[in-house]
Formats: structure tokens, C-alpha cells, sequence
């Protein structure tokens, strides 16, 4: 019996060895796990020729399929939208490419494939640069954007992570909620899922076996970054109120599930120091405008009670990324008095440590 086991002690280069020895103990064992709908032969992509950064797909416009098109304005994603409006819209969202982040020469049984929103340039490419480290010992790709239209780039780095010998890949969704509709269309692509939240994409198809972790959500990793983000614009915890603010899907009752898990995250903060109070807003960024105005006045409110009381108000978030829904909540909070620590989550070590703890969780097997 041959058990392997991993420790948030242990360095980086360690842990990533031990996960590759561990998949490859799964891969030449009887009991692999059950097979995913997705095996089978890939799906070839075309027109993926790199640019001059490496990325695959990028600028690619996103396709304007009438029966897409058709289906979107069915489920009311867009309001009264007409097509034209649709495709501007989509536009705005940033694309859909791939990718790698390892060398030419790295190979091996274990792959990585990172899904993400996408967080801009600048946040794509901190994301990027946490992970090559691991990308050294692993093959790993990312597959960026909302894939609302299509699923080409998220095919299209499973096929870069087989081509480089990986028969297991784990799939690493970059969102900080599974209660959104973003994570239910990327299980529809990988047949997890019977219905798309968006167009009806092609489902992807890999000979490689699947692992899926989950999103980073209340992991205790998490709550440490928000500790120490929140303790960096810290003075005096007993005269200070912490507000965690969250992008916030889409859904009513995909908000209740989130805030209820950020609730989850504000006791981290609860119970590193002796804050005032710690609360939990979500804005629903994408949610029509008297949803989302709603929140904003919430929040502001929240905000101007602290000041009320005679404390201060320190800010943080549970975003991944580094600049986009931070400068909105500026705009949002604009004429009130507060203290704003907008790192993202990814800019962080404890994100890329999830990421290996999470591979960890996953595939880590007894084997004979």
C-alpha cells in the first residue's frame, strides 16, 4: 500500500513532485475514476495560432450564430436587446482564448487547466505569472473568458495539456462562488451539466481522465488573504467595522448562497482581532440596474451607520481580480469616508497554494 500525502508546510516544488507521483500512482492503478461524458476523442481546434505573448484565440471575435443569438435573447440574458446590441455587449465582456503556461519540454501524466472570467490584461497576466512556477513541473493552461458563445478555448487547452502527455488533467475553476451562472455553463461544457445557462456551445471531448475541484469560495486559504488584506489597512480593530464586498451573481438565490458563504469568510476576520463588526455585501454587478443600485445603496448605508457610531470602515473583497469591480466600488462609495485594501485574491501565494491543495485533495489515492 503506497499513501501519499501533502502539507501546506511543504515547498511548493515538493508538493507539485508529490501531486505528479501521486496521479501517476491513479493512472496505473485498476480503480481510475469513473470516467467523465467528456472522454473520447479531442475536438480540434483551428485557427489558433499563438500571438507574440503566447496566447491562443485572443481578439477572436465572438461568433454571431443566429440560433445563438437567438437562443440568448430567448433566456433574456440581455433584456430587449437586439443582435447588434448583443454582439456590443459581448464585445465588452473580453475574450475567450488559451493559454499555456508551461515550456515546450515540459511533460508529464498530470495536467492543469485553469478556468477563468478573465480579469483584464494586467490581471490575466498575474494570474499567469503566479502559476509558472508550478508550470515548471506540470504542464498548465489557462482557458480564459465567459465562454457565453463558445467553447473553443477551453478545448483548446485541454488539447495543449494532452499533447504534452497529460492523461489526467484537473480542472481549477478561478471564480470565488460555484453559485453563479459562469460555473453552470462551464459544466454544461464538460457534460456535468444537461442544460446551458448561455448559448448551446459545443461540449468539449478529451481522452484524458477529469478531475474538478472546487472554486476557492470559504476555503480556510481564502480567509487567510483576507486577514491579512484586512490587518494591512488596520489601526485600531476595536474602533473599526470590516466590510467584505463581493462581485454577487446574477440570481437572487445564487446572492443568499453567496453572501451566506462570505458570512462564512467574515469569521476568519471575526476571529483574527477585535473589529467593531465585520459585515458581507455583495454588488450583483451584472444584475439589471435597480438590483444592483439597491446593493449599492445598502452598502452605502452600511457604511455611513459605522460612521454614525464613531468608527472606521476598512474595505476589502473577495474578488480574484486585481482592478475591474474595484474601480466601480469607488464610484459606488464615492463622497464616504473609508480605508480600501483592493488587492484581488490572486495577487496573493495562498492562491496558487489552493490550487496545489486542491490538486492534492482531489487526486490523491491509495494505490496497490
Amino acid at each position: 500500500m503506497v499513501q501519499i500525502r501533502l502539507y501546506l508546510g511543504q515547498p511548493r516544488l515538493i508538493r507539485v513532485v508529490c501531486i505528479s507521483i501521486s496521479l501517476l500512482l491513479v493512472a496505473c492503478s485498476g480503480a481510475p475514476d469513473k470516467p467523465q461524458p467528456t472522454q473520447g476523442e479531442e475536438r480540434p481546434v483551428h485557427h489558433s495560432q499563438p500571438d507574440e505573448l503566447g496566447r491562443q484565440l485572443y481578439g477572436m471575435k465572438h461568433p454571431a450564430d443566429p440560433a445563438m443569438l437567438a437562443e440568448l435573447r430567448a433566456k433574456r440574458l440581455f433584456g430587449d436587446a437586439n443582435d447588434e446590441q448583443i454582439m456590443m455587449m459581448m464585445g465588452r465582456m473580453g475574450p475567450n482564448y488559451t493559454w499555456y503556461a508551461s515550456e515546450e519540454q515540459v511533460r508529464g501524466g498530470i495536467g492543469i487547466l485553469v478556468l477563468a472570467h478573465g480579469f483584464g490584461k494586467h490581471g490575466d497576466q498575474v494570474l499567469r505569472t503566479q502559476m509558472l512556477p508550478t508550470g515548471e513541473e506540470v504542464p498548465v493552461s489557462f482557458a480564459f473568458g465567459m465562454s457565453m458563445m463558445m467553447s473553443d478555448h477551453i478545448q483548446l487547452g485541454l488539447n495543449r495539456l494532452t499533447d504534452a502527455g497529460a492523461t489526467d488533467i484537473v480542472i481549477i475553476p478561478a471564480v470565488s462562488t460555484r453559485h453563479n451562472t459562469l460555473m453552470r455553463q462551464w459544466d454544461y461544457v464538460f457534460a456535468r451539466q444537461d442544460a446551458p445557462e448561455y448559448a448551446s456551445v459545443p461540449r468539449v471531448r478529451t481522452p484524458a481522465r477529469l478531475h474538478f475541484v472546487n472554486p476557492l469560495e470559504d476555503h480556510e486559504l481564502a480567509g487567510q488573504i483576507l486577514i491579512e488584506y484586512t490587518g494591512e489597512i488596520s489601526e485600531n480593530p476595536a474602533n473599526e467595522e470590516v466590510i467584505i464586498v463581493g462581485h454577487g451573481p446574477v440570481d437572487a438565490v445564487d446572492n443568499q448562497q453567496q453572501l451566506a458563504m462570505m458570512d462564512n469568510l467574515a469569521d476568519y476576520v471575526r476571529g483574527s482581532g477585535d473589529y467593531a463588526a465585520v459585515h458581507v455585501a455583495t454588488l450583483q454587478d451584472d444584475a439589471p440596474p435597480e438590483v444592483r443600485r439597491a446593493n449599492v445603496l445598502a452598502l452605502r448605508a452600511v457604511v455611513e451607520q459605522a460612521q454614525a457610531a464613531g468608527h472606521d470602515v476598512l474595505l476589502v473583497t473577495n474578488l480574484l481580480g486585481t482592478r475591474m469591480v474595484q474601480s466601480s466600488i469607488r464610484r459606488d462609495l464615492n463622497g464616504l469616508s473609508y480605508s480600501f485594501n483592493s488587492k484581488g485574491l490572486v495577487e496573493h501565494d495562498n492562491f496558487v497554494e489552493w490550487i496545489n491543495v486542491s490538486v492534492e485533495e482531489n487526486v490523491t489515492l491509495l494505490a496497490d
